[in-house]
């Protein structure tokens, strides 16, 4: 089984190539609407889905249906996390299409032998997943913008260290973008 291999820039450049066709260069990126209205995949959710398989989120091999956790898709407090999770099933849309056709998942069971049956090669396809979510709902060249905007509402906080700056403006950042102040954080340290 050949598990295929992307450096940062080729998930940035397949991000953003399909971010621009998909939505344009507005944030934050609707994720949802692109995956229903562009994609035509269905979004269930599922009752119980992440105590059952410690998933936010599976997409089936026949790539009609996104499945998420029904108590993450109705609790606002989740909606972040969702989107994140919605944006990482469509980063494996794009980049692990033809793995996971082979695999025929439409059961959690299926997503269970599909782990299985890859062991340890499955870390990398999730780090794919979630570097392309990354930079699909963060695009760099936005986040820099959005960026120097902050620090000139509060231009003392350039004095500090970088970790304490992307910590302290992570905040604001995540509003904008509609992410986790987590995702925003690894976005600004990895802002290539």
């Amino acid at each position: 089984m050949q598990i295929p291999y992307f450096k940062n820039q080729e998930l940035k450049q397949k991000a953003d190539e399909f971010r621009i066709k998909n939505w344009g260069d507005s944030v934050p990126v609707e994720i949802e609407q692109i995956i229903e209205s562009k994609l035509g995949i269905g979004i269930i959710p599922i009752p119980g889905l992440y105590k059952q398989c410690n998933a936010d989120a599976l997409i089936s091999s026949d790539w009609k249906t996104i499945y998420v956790d029904n108590d993450n898709y109705i609790d606002d407090r989740y909606y972040n996390r969702l989107r994140f999770s919605l944006a990482h099933e469509v980063g494996h849309f794009i980049l692990h299409k033809d793995l996971y056709s082979s695999f025929e998942i439409s059961s959690v069971e299926d997503f269970y032998n599909l782990i299985e049956r890859i062991g340890d090669k499955y870390g990398i396809i999730e780090g794919h997943a979630n570097r392309f979510a990354n930079f699909l709902l963060v695009p760099r060249e936005k986040l820099g913008i959005e960026k120097e905007k902050v620090l000139q509402t509060h231009p003392e906080i350039k004095e500090f260290e970088t970790a304490t700056v992307n910590s302290y403006i992570a905040i604001p950042l995540s509003k904008i973008f509609e992410v986790s102040q987590d995702v925003i954080e690894i976005s600004l340290s990895n802002n290539k």
